[in-house]
């Protein structure tokens, strides 16, 4: 099964992005499984640049594909 990562340390993140991809047939980790602390500055202007920023800092920082959002998917 393929992993996914679910960039947030956020619980209730977690779980709604987790439950939105359960039809499919990936396992999603959090930073917290992965012992990730890093954090990354969220210098974009909106939420989509702080998105992309965080799930490609992330994503080179662990080697899974990556999922982030701020204050909403986008």
């Amino acid at each position: 099964m393929k992993k996914i990562l679910i960039a947030t340390r956020n619980p209730g993140k977690l779980f709604e992005i987790t439950n939105f991809l359960s039809d499919f047939s990936i396992k999603t980790v959090s930073l917290s499984d992965l012992g990730i602390r890093e954090n990354v500055e969220e210098t974009g202007k909106t939420y989509k640049e702080n998105s992309v920023k965080k799930a490609r800092f992330y994503a080179k920082l662990s080697g899974f594909p990556t999922i982030a959002d701020d204050g909403g998917i986008e």
